[in-house]
């Protein structure tokens, strides 16, 4: 009889060690079940909402009269379009290889924006169509490369996804760099969004910069 009751704890142990440990399937009917997994992780250190800083003029090239050579009109559009591709005020200068341009179509000029110590090139050529300071379409250029600024690349990530996740990250990005115009930059910032998944795990977002003419933006 004693032998009989001795074998039957023993085969009752075998059968727990064979099917599952005893102990995790009681810890799991406790709630002791793994948390689930989360995609992704974040990159660089958490930032907060960018602060607000004091007015100040975007441009530093002065805005010429509307009868200044017309020289002075390219140079300030040019040194405006810069300063919105670096997506932040900065202190620009404008020169140009040549002292005067007629806005004759088919005219050019090769001016040079520097913004923040920060050299831009700009091959203009003149379309003959009404520009500068009523439609925009007087000239064509593209920049020599893009910029990228930390107050721009913030303050774009911030506004964009501070409202789709929480616990935003950056890495450390540079008060001003020139990336390549319309390519993925090495900077990034990431973002925690919960239950965004389509099978509904919490998500890193992490997205890259890069520079347009119309501004730093970032993309997965």
């Amino acid at each position: 009889m004693h032998n009989s009751r001795g074998s039957l704890t023993a085969a009752a142990a075998i059968s727990c060690l064979l099917l599952t440990s005893c102990s995790s399937a009681d810890d799991g009917k406790n709630g002791g079940a793994a948390e689930p997994s989360v995609i992704g992780s974040p990159v660089g250190k958490p930032i907060e909402s960018p602060k607000a800083t004091p007015e100040r003029k975007s441009n530093s090239v002065p805005e010429p009269d509307p009868d200044a050579p017309f020289i002075e009109h390219v140079k300030y559009e040019l040194a405006t379009r810069t300063v919105k591709m670096a997506g932040a005020p900065g202190e620009t200068s404008a020169r140009c290889d040549k002292d005067s341009v007629r806005p004759a179509r088919g005219a050019s000029v090769t001016c040079t924006v520097t913004y923040e110590g920060i050299e831009v090139t700009w091959p203009v050529k003149l379309t003959g169509k009404p520009g500068f300071g009523g439609m925009d379409d007087g000239y064509e250029a593209q920049p020599s490369t893009g910029l990228l600024t930390r107050e721009g690349a913030l303050t774009y990530f911030w506004g964009n996804n501070s409202d789709a996740g929480t616990d935003l990250r950056c890495d450390t990005l540079p008060r001003v760099t020139k990336v390549p115009l319309g390519r993925k930059s090495k900077f990034q910032c990431s973002y925690f969004a919960a239950k965004a998944s389509t099978d509904g795990s919490d998500m890193w977002i992490t997205q890259s910069f890069y520079s347009t003419t119309d501004g730093v933006r970032a993309r997965v």
